[in-house]
């Protein structure tokens, strides 16, 4: 791993069919900036190229996280100039599980 790449951490994720985590490990390996996936006990790490991200994948993210339960504090990381002006908007559902 390098300074732009960071790994996120979805704990005791919930699955509640095979198709359910099936779509959850689709979903991530359509994102482009998704370097890698793996289990490491109850924890599924997810290896991800920051400048890769662009607006829609933040929000790909942010819908995956919302779905699946995943602890949103994580997605600071990408509390930059780039996305703050729709990142930060306080009456977004994410704001406070992100921020607060």
């Amino acid at each position: 791993m390098n300074d732009r790449n960071v790994v996120l951490s979805a704990e005791r994720v919930v699955f509640y069919s095979m198709t359910d985590e099936r779509s959850f490990f689709e979903w991530l390996a359509r994102m482009p900036f998704v370097l890698d996936v793996a289990g490491r006990g109850l924890v599924i790490e997810i290896a991800v190229d920051t400048l890769k991200v662009d607006d829609d994948g933040l929000r790909e993210l942010i819908a995956l996280f919302q779905r699946y339960r995943v602890s949103m504090r994580q997605l600071r990381v990408f509390d930059c100039e780039e996305f703050s002006h729709w990142f930060r908007r306080r009456n977004t559902f994410w704001y406070k599980k992100v921020f607060c």
